[in-house]
């Protein structure tokens, strides 16, 4: 008997150390997601954020925001995705082995919903856009000085008809 209760234990100790990883990946995805957000007006629909032309200009040498930040994403969904993988394996019963799969399959759709609409703002002529998808809201940077009001309301609208959120919680920034 002391061997199973040894094991029990054993089983609690990483299920408390995988849910600890995974809400420490989930503060440093949130921590991401609040620095590349300059300023948000929430009581606009949707405002367009700008850096301020004092800004020095980054070199062609230098590391390309977009690619690092999506290289950063896939990195601690990857993590993630590990982490909810052995929780699926070692789950003790049938409710948190489901709460795990949905989990892991919400992050795909995510995912998937996160590029489709990435390729759509590229389409429209953008050089670069990145989307984070949250509960209620979106929130886009896009690879240009400045935006449109024209170009806000064709991005919005990408945004509103994959997502299926409302434009008044879609926040839409340019970076350069």
């Amino acid at each position: 008997m002391k061997i199973f209760t040894f094991h029990k234990k054993n089983r609690s100790i990483v299920f408390v150390f995988v849910l600890m990883v995974s809400i420490a990946i989930i503060v440093v995805i949130a921590n991401i997601e609040s620095m590349l957000q300059a300023r948000v007006n929430h009581s606009n629909a949707m405002q367009v954020v700008t850096k301020g032309v004092a800004e020095p200009l980054i070199p062609t040498s230098s590391p390309d925001f977009f690619i690092e930040y999506r290289l950063e994403r896939d990195k601690i969904r990857s993590e993630r995705s590990d982490l909810l993988r052995e929780s699926i394996k070692s789950a003790k019963n049938d409710d948190s082995r489901n709460q795990a799969q949905d989990t892991v399959l919400k992050m795909i759709g995510e995912k998937q919903k996160e590029a489709e609409m990435e390729s759509l703002i590229k389409s429209r002529g953008f050089a670069d856009a990145l989307v984070f998808i949250r509960e209620n809201s979106v929130n886009v940077v896009i690879k240009t000085t400045s935006l449109s009001h024209e170009e806000v309301i064709q991005v919005a609208d990408v945004i509103t008809r994959v997502s299926g959120v409302k434009a008044e919680n879609i926040s839409i920034s340019a970076k350069p």
